[in-house]
């Protein structure tokens, strides 16, 4: 296997499951020397086991990434381990499943900070180390990122806020020779425990989607891993999510007529 990033050091946000996981595992397999963060710690030692058995470099930091003082501290814990940091991915997310009336105030302050400050915070703490490497960041956002869709107002609003955070960033650190990246990731499968946030806060399981849309763990981590690798700012992943983005960009309309019919026909199903 390619050990492109032989040397560098990546901290991966909300990786103790899912994509973020996945993508560790593949950074760690290319070279790098990867921190893995969440807040289950039970889970990210178990993680971090896993990888060490394999002959990974892993260092497993859980902190609470809407924090801007538990982000100075993975910062410093990084350091202190690695030396140096080269790669941010801020992956970390909760998402939910209902409607803006009847979220509870909290649950959908919850959904949006988890997307908004759970990226702006881990970035705005390293990046004095990322100006002195030159390094990457990335933004892992979503469809819902490019358009708004019914049950998933807090989500929506978080991922469309990070597209306007990496261009602003984009822009003000140009001559940093900081990368800034963001990737729009369509519909994926997830592990079986995972939970979605509801009205009241209560977790609820993921809705299904057709099999043929979805891409595999896997798949998305590659294809993060690839922005990073070639420095790439955009990048919309999946066939489907490449159709639905040209849909929206130039048939907006059309688009939003097509998404509340469906809606409307789930809600009398």
């Amino acid at each position: 296997m390619s050990k492109a990033f032989q040397g560098k050091v990546a901290i991966i946000t909300g990786s103790s499951s899912g994509i973020g996981k996945t993508t560790a595992i593949q950074l760690a397999q290319q070279g790098a020397s990867v921190v893995i963060n969440g807040r289950s710690k039970d889970k990210l030692e178990m993680l971090r086991v896993t990888m060490e058995e394999e002959g990974l470099s892993v260092l497993a930091i859980a902190a609470d990434i809407t924090s801007y003082k538990e982000c100075e501290q993975l910062i410093d814990d990084t350091i202190k381990h690695f030396g140096h940091v080269d790669i941010l991915i801020n992956n970390a997310s909760l998402t939910m499943n209902d409607t803006f009336e009847n979220i509870h105030p909290d649950t959908f302050n919850q959904v949006l900070l988890s997307n908004t400050l759970g990226a702006m915070m881990p970035t705005k703490a390293a990046l004095a180390q990322l100006r002195r490497s030159k390094g990457s960041v990335v933004f892992i956002s979503s469809l819902a990122g490019l358009h708004g869709l019914p049950a998933c107002s807090a989500y929506c609003a978080g991922k469309m806020a990070l597209t306007g955070f990496w261009q602003s960033l984009k822009i003000e650190l140009d001559h940093t020779g900081i990368h800034f990246g963001i990737c729009y990731v369509s519909f994926t499968q997830n592990d079986k425990d995972k939970r979605m946030l509801a009205g009241a806060g209560e977790l609820v399981e993921v809705e299904e989607r057709p099999a043929i849309l979805k891409q595999t763990q896997e798949q998305v981590a590659k294809a993060i891993v690839r922005c990073v690798r070639k420095r790439k700012a955009k990048v919309v992943l999946s066939r489907f999510g490449k159709f639905i983005s040209v849909l929206y960009r130039y048939m907006p309309r059309f688009t939003m007529f097509f998404v509340t019919l469906i809606n409307n026909r789930r809600k009398t199903a």
